[in-house]
């Protein structure tokens, strides 16, 4: 299961990087990156079978359309979003599922001023000459202090706990 999600990860990088996404690694994926791992939850607090990668997205009408490009070279029919007629990236939450994960690209995250300020923040990770940015383990704790699930506040215990034992 860990083999795929690296094999799936780095292929959707890969893949953004080439069509040149700016985009931030958040949610579980990141806290993953961290050290922090759990299963990923539907939004019954059951455990899937399906890894579910958060990006914060940089929320330009370029980086929308990068992001159209990216998911169409996957194999996904993006059309009806390619054609709307006036597009807002700044309210866009884009949701792709594929057969082994699901993506999904959010123009803002709760607790985070800016993407640019978070992204000057962000870890830089290379694997496999892939390169990719997660969100730093500061903003990460700041983003499940502002979420009210119930698997925010075990993520951030344990958020906290990996923060603390770095100090």
């Amino acid at each position: 299961m860990y083999s795929d999600f690296i094999e799936h990860i780095l292929k959707v990088c890969k893949t953004l990087n080439s069509c040149n996404v700016e985009f931030i690694i958040v949610g579980g994926t990141a806290a993953g990156f961290h050290g922090y791992n759990r299963m990923t939850m539907d939004p019954y607090g059951l455990p899937t079978s399906k890894h579910d990668f958060d990006f914060w997205f940089n929320p330009n009408y370029e980086n929308y359309f990068n992001i159209l490009k990216a998911m169409k070279s996957l194999g996904k029919d993006v059309s009806r979003l390619e054609n709307e007629s006036s597009p807002n990236p700044k309210k866009s939450f884009l949701k792709f599922e594929f057969e082994e994960f699901k993506i999904d690209f959010l123009p803002e995250i709760k607790g985070l001023n800016s993407f640019a300020d978070s992204y000057s923040n962000t870890i830089k990770s290379i694997i496999d000459t892939i390169e990719f940015r997660i969100l730093s383990l500061d903003d990460l704790i700041k983003t499940k202090e502002t979420d009210s699930r119930s698997k925010d506040s075990s993520d951030l215990e344990a958020l906290r706990k990996l923060k603390n034992k770095d100090s």
